[in-house]
């Protein structure tokens, strides 16, 4: 990203000094140039001294200078007439340095700007600031236009007519990549396109991070749409701007002919700095790809700055040192090896996952971007991370004395109710993921080897590397790249490529088999048959007792209502059809009410008396960091 910002910043110099025309109307203007305002008459007006300046006063002074800095976020205060709004972002290749600037300037520019008024938005070039005295986090109701601006002079019929099909198109696919292409929640995201030899199309669009995609989509299409025939190049909506520049010079005239000696001069003078250029690029690309050892396909995604500030950051060294030296191996994860460690301050245990930035670089950085921003006491937590130029990468997470659920299944044996209460707890986390997360999270690797157990057999999910962050209403509809193992894919989303939570249940059904029969999802001895279809006959025939583990029987007697149950709950999740499967909610009412009827029938409510409390703590429909529950 800083490269990009040097980049832009290196053009808007040459904007600057190319267009003077430009630059000498925004001195007769200071409205022409960032930043632009609007106090909309319709959220009325307040008097100095009331209880609104002040709730603004103390929003905008107070609680968004105050608390720890992020690129985004939204407020309220006060109740009543008097409640207040505010959100602010900045730009999505801005570092948090300079957000902090620039929403500062704009706090101090509204409050003069928009004195004495409900209602009040400010845009510069890379930061928006917006309060009303209604709810802004949403598209319902909006009554502020939008602002136009024409960055560049240099735009004209004459160059971009002939190219408009390409423009489009890629306007278009940039709003697309902007509100879907794994973009949220920043909301921003930039495209280009080559008009000629000589010129080239740069977009660039954002929206208010608190849109769901959808809305997101349809903000960035109307204000695309109000773009009159090339006659501005930005367009700033309250949730939303859009904007292109044009850049390099326009086709030259036409030189007279010359001479067979003029010609080669100028072909030579020509050829010499573009070959130089091309020895100079070839070199740099071969040095670069020797150093990184990967294609450009496999770089890093960034790691999102507001879980950045999260998450403690460790160096190599210091991760060597809680680990002695890489001394004990507790196994592999998805895409590492996994070291027992202990921080040096306070002496917790930590799992470290240790890898190079040539094994994973993008499950690294989406675990990350995942586990930094969630909280539930069914998932793992991310405690920090390493990320050092070196090119070593380590992950540091609570440690989980209890190993994964898979060696638990494959070792001793262990009591229903206990199964229960480990179907239990992972089903309220990948709940969690689904409907407590906005956006909401699909797994799409639930196995048993990815169910972390503490001291005390309470289990915990694990490993986010091939997580997705969806849009909610989009989620259904979205193909990406089949991620999973064997025995546990969704065959629906495996033959056409879309995913959604359904694809987790189906997981997890497979995971509640292995928890109900003992065996393993690829039966052993027969790679052809897996257990959803050894289980399926039996369960045809209401033969309960040949699927049950055998190693059982003597705890559950005659009794099998909650085999019986938790076996129709497990048919119910492996249908082939997602759209017949029951949601995770549906999923945790039914194991709740099966741990509930084993604790009866036992007379003691102790095993489970953890998992079966419920948190009910509301989750939060205003911020793109979900609430702990």
């Amino acid at each position: 990203m800083s490269c990009l910002r040097k980049i832009m910043g290196l053009i808007m110099i040459t904007l600057v000094l190319v267009s003077p025309t430009c630059s000498a109307a925004a001195a007769d203007d200071d409205d022409d140039d960032p930043p632009y305002h609007d106090c909309p008459d319709t959220g009325f007006s307040y008097s100095s001294g009331s209880t609104f300046e002040e709730n603004l006063n103390n929003t905008l002074f107070t609680q968004l200078l105050a608390t720890p800095f992020r690129t985004f976020s939204n407020f309220t205060n006060g109740t009543g007439i008097d409640r207040l709004y505010a959100l602010y972002y900045c730009r999505g290749d801005v570092d948090i340095d300079t957000c902090h600037q620039c929403i500062q300037d704009a706090i101090q520019e509204i409050v003069q700007k928009c004195r004495l008024k409900k209602q009040g938005i400010i845009w510069y070039d890379f930061c928006t600031l917006r309060y009303a005295n209604h709810t802004i986090f949403s598209v319902d109701g909006e009554s502020t236009p939008a602002r136009h601006y024409n960055r560049t002079s240099s735009v004209s019929d004459p160059i971009l007519e002939p190219h408009r099909h390409l423009f489009e198109s890629t306007m278009t696919s940039l709003t697309s990549s902007v509100a879907y292409d794994g973009n949220r929640p920043l909301g921003f995201a930039t495209n280009e396109a080559n008009l000629s030899s000589s010129q080239k199309l740069r977009g660039l669009a954002q929206c208010n991070p608190f849109l769901t995609s959808n809305l997101c989509e349809q903000c960035l299409m109307a204000a695309f749409r109000q773009m009159d025939l090339w006659s501005n190049t930005i367009v700033f909506t309250p949730n939303c701007n859009i904007g292109f520049e044009l850049y390099g010079s326009p086709p030259p005239t036409p030189l007279p002919p010359q001479s067979a000696s003029g010609r080669y001069k100028v072909l030579l003078a020509v050829l010499l700095p573009v070959t130089i250029m091309l020895l100079m690029g070839g070199f740099w690309f071969w040095r670069r790809h020797r150093l990184s050892g990967k294609t450009g396909d496999e770089i890093k995604p960034p790691i999102m700055e507001e879980t950045r500030m999260q998450l403690a950051r460790f160096t190599y060294s210091q991760v060597k040192d809680m680990t002695n030296q890489l001394n004990r191996i507790l196994g592999e994860g998805g895409y590492g090896i996994v070291y027992y460690g202990r921080l040096s301050d306070n002496h917790r245990e930590v799992a470290v996952k240790v890898l190079s930035k040539n094994d994973a670089p993008k499950q690294f950085s989406n675990e990350i971007n995942v586990l930094g921003r969630i909280y539930h006491k069914n998932l793992v937590s991310l405690i920090g991370y390493c990320d050092e130029g070196s090119g070593n990468l380590a992950l540091v997470y609570e440690y989980m004395s209890g190993g994964d659920l898979k060696v638990l299944l494959s070792g001793e044996v262990v009591s229903w109710k206990r199964r229960l209460a480990i179907a239990f707890d992972t089903a309220q986390g990948l709940d969690y993921l689904h409907t407590g997360c906005s956006p909401p999270i699909v797994h799409r690797d639930v196995k048993p080897a990815n169910i972390l157990l503490n001291q005390h057999l309470h289990a915990k999910v694990a490993d986010f590397g091939f997580s997705k962050i969806f849009p909610a209403e989009y989620v259904s509809k979205l193909s990406t790249r089949v991620i999973g193992t064997p025995g546990y894919v969704d065959p629906q989303y495996h033959s056409t490529g879309q995913v959604n939570e359904k694809s987790d249940v189906y997981s997890f059904g497979v995971v509640l088999l292995e928890l109900i029969t003992g065996k393993s999802a690829i039966l052993e001895g027969n790679t052809n048959t897996n257990l959803v279809q050894w289980v399926t006959p039996l369960y045809e025939r209401g033969d309960i007792e040949s699927i049950f583990d055998s190693r059982l029987q003597l705890e559950v007697g005659e009794n099998y209502n909650t085999v019986w149950r938790a076996t129709e709950l497990a048919m119910k999740c492996v249908k082939l059809e997602a759209k017949h499967r029951p949601s995770m909610t549906q999923i945790v009412v039914e194991l709740r009410e099966c741990l509930a009827w084993e604790n009866a029938d036992a007379g003691n409510s102790s095993l489970a008396v953890t998992s079966i409390e419920m948190m009910t703590a509301p989750v939060s429909t205003t911020s793109m960091s979900p609430q702990p529950r």
